[in-house]
């Protein structure tokens, strides 16, 4: 059934944020942060295998803090311009090394992400409390999600908040499950089933692809350490220089893909890069669903999201469309943060859609005059009084 969205909620790093995520400025520091972490757990020594590539690579091999470290656009770009065509980086890093540190990159943020969130939703502040009334009253009739981050702060909210089990991710992506290491389909919803419509042009941390058949497969949220084991398996630990011999190897799964049978699964994610890797099948069917809904989308709605430069295939999509388009999209920018970035990322909006494009913009993050707009265009609507009273929890 063909789904023309009236509102198209645009999300980035700034909304992550509201749910207790970091900003891409502060990934590095929460990437590192092993406090709260056992001293012999997997992340632990992911970092310092991590910690070690980049004090190697940047600073001579001296140990650098995590706040004199390199973007992680830096790193990703780096490391993927060698990996992908075959070539060293330095004298130490060959392409297989490199691809072993990227996996262990995408591994560990994929835990810190989880991590990060399940700590935010023990919280109960004023703003958790703005967010679940957000995904209480999200009209999925009404509108579509573009999220350019890889969280799953959307889907775990709105699956619990309104006991939405049904997604569509725009590129054909099935729904399936792990049990026992092993992944298999998950029984097809009704057609009545109610559906979260929520484009991710960049991948996302529940997201499975077969190398062998090309066929994509998601997992609902609780099941994402299955992801991370399927990605980081016991060749990759036994590959890591100076693993302690007496380590035991953390348990790792090698599943079936569900399609083909092949033991082919891994990710695809359009990393921190200024080359991100954007040419495999579902990434193309996801922009596509993202031009169909920007065309259909009478309202685009930015939330959090700075425009940054290495979203230049992005940005050539949005200002292609604004300018084709006979019927113009009304435009709404919602930022927050330190006065002056809101009024750069403003300005850096006006400049590059016009002046006169921008309908309303709102610089204090989430708040009630937000919620009360969304309410008015109709990207909210009030629930039954029977609405769940239960708060979010991290088993969504």
């Amino acid at each position: 059934m063909e789904f023309d969205p009236g509102v198209l909620l645009i999300v980035g790093a700034g909304f992550s944020k509201t749910a207790g995520l970091p900003l891409a400025t502060d990934f590095t520091e929460h990437l590192l942060d092993t406090a709260s972490l056992k001293t012999d757990g997997p992340s632990v020594k992911q970092v310092e295998f991590l910690r070690k590539f980049v004090d190697d690579t940047f600073n001579g091999g001296e140990t650098n803090p995590s706040k004199l470290w390199p973007e992680l656009e830096d790193i990703f770009t780096l490391v993927d311009l060698s990996a992908n065509t075959g070539h060293h980086l330095g004298t130490s890093y060959s392409a297989a090394k490199l691809r072993l540190v990227r996996r262990a990159m995408i591994v560990r943020i994929v835990r810190m992400l989880q991590q990060d969130y399940n700590r935010y939703l023990r919280s109960r502040s004023a703003e958790s409390k703005l967010l679940n009334t957000l995904f209480d009253e999200l009209n999925v009739d009404n509108t579509a999600v573009l999220s350019m981050n890889w969280d799953m702060v959307i889907e775990r909210g709105v699956a619990l908040r309104q006991k939405i089990d049904r997604i569509d991710y725009g590129c054909n992506a099935s729904d399936a499950g792990f049990s026992k290491g092993e992944v298999s389909l998950r029984p097809a919803a009704p057609p009545e089933a109610k559906t979260l419509r929520l484009l991710k042009p960049h991948g996302s941390i529940n997201w499975l692809y077969c190398d062998a058949c090309r066929e994509l497969f998601w997992v609902k949220p609780d099941q994402t350490e299955g992801v991370a084991r399927t990605l980081f398996q016991a060749r990759d630990w036994k590959a890591m220089p100076n693993l302690d011999p007496a380590m035991e190897i953390p348990k790792s799964y090698e599943p079936h893909c569900p399609h083909c049978r092949a033991q082919a699964l891994g990710t695809r994610i359009a990393t921190f890069s200024f080359r991100k890797a954007l040419d495999f099948p579902m990434h193309a069917a996801t922009w596509r669903t993202a031009e169909s809904h920007l065309k259909d989308a009478p309202r685009w709605i930015f939330f959090g999201y700075s425009m940054p430069a290495a979203d230049f295939e992005f940005k050539h999509l949005l200002k292609r469309i604004q300018l084709t388009e006979r019927i113009k999209p009304k435009i709404t920018v919602i930022t927050g943060g330190a006065t002056r970035a809101a009024e750069d990322t403003l300005a850096r909006y006006r400049k590059f859609f016009g002046n006169d494009a921008i309908e309303r913009t709102f610089t204090g993050g989430l708040n009630q005059e937000v919620i009360d707009y969304f309410r008015k265009i109709g990207a909210l609507k009030r629930p039954s009084k029977k609405k769940p009273s239960k708060v979010l929890s991290s088993g969504a």
